[in-house]
């Protein structure tokens, strides 16, 4: 018997807060092997034993302690636990996985019933540790999507009047085609070696390629072609 007592808030219970200081009552068991067992819950279990009295196993007795639950919500709206954690004991457990003795419980995905194992106070510590060392990376992360979008944003309100010489030397090409409002063209051959032709006269601005041109050397010819309209439009900027 392992029954889950989950609840939709953060924590059920906060850390390292004791429990409310109430006597605990021997309970008393009927076995189905015969005879009955006269237990006392330990003080930090939780667990209502009115189902076990009618009948249980020894072995099968447990004890639990308040569950708590770091939950998140997922894209669908629904709320789930990614990590779950409460004290347990079997105190009458022959399995010799050390059951009998109270233990941590955890469980990363919690409506799975799945947990870790049986912790010692040592397991539970380095848990800890490698939580704590994990939300140092979450926020290394968060800081790389903070400049992620700044960049997104920053590239989806371009504007050719905006674009300094730096960001035609750096930004992608596309983003600059875009920015541009520029499409791609290729022809076959041009008289005098022409290569690239910037047409922004029409009413469909485009840039003209040879065809045969590599893909590196497109792309720095698009350079060159945009950088003297973004110094022009830089000096008119200026007052």
């Amino acid at each position: 018997m392992n029954s889950l007592q989950s609840s939709d808030d953060t924590r059920q219970a906060t850390p390292g807060q004791a429990e409310p200081a109430t006597e605990k009552q021997p309970i008393t068991y009927v076995l189905r092997t015969g005879g009955i067992l006269v237990e006392t819950c330990p003080t930090w279990c939780v667990l209502d034993h009115t189902d076990d009295i009618e009948g249980i196993h020894a072995e099968d007795l447990v004890h639990e302690g308040a569950e708590i639950q770091l939950r998140t919500n997922t894209i669908e709206g629904s709320r789930v636990s990614i990590l779950a954690a409460q004290i347990m004991q079997w105190p009458f457990s022959t399995d010799g996985n050390g059951s009998e003795a109270p233990y941590m419980a955890l469980r990363p995905e919690a409506s799975m019933g799945e947990s870790l194992g049986y912790s010692t106070p040592e397991d539970v510590e380095a848990e800890i540790r490698r939580a704590e060392a994990h939300l140092g990376d979450l926020r290394a992360l968060n800081a790389r999507l903070v400049d992620a979008r700044a960049e997104y944003e920053h590239r989806r309100g371009l504007r050719p009047e905006n674009l300094t010489v730096e960001d035609v030397r750096s930004l992608p090409v596309a983003v600059l085609l875009k920015a541009f409002g520029l499409k791609v063209v290729e022809f076959g051959e041009m008289p005098h070696g022409v290569q690239v032709w910037l047409d922004r006269t029409g009413t469909e601005p485009a840039v003209y390629l040879l065809r045969s041109l590599s893909q590196s050397a497109r792309e720095s010819l698009v350079r060159e072609c945009l950088t003297p309209v973004a110094e022009a439009m830089g000096k008119k900027a200026r007052p």
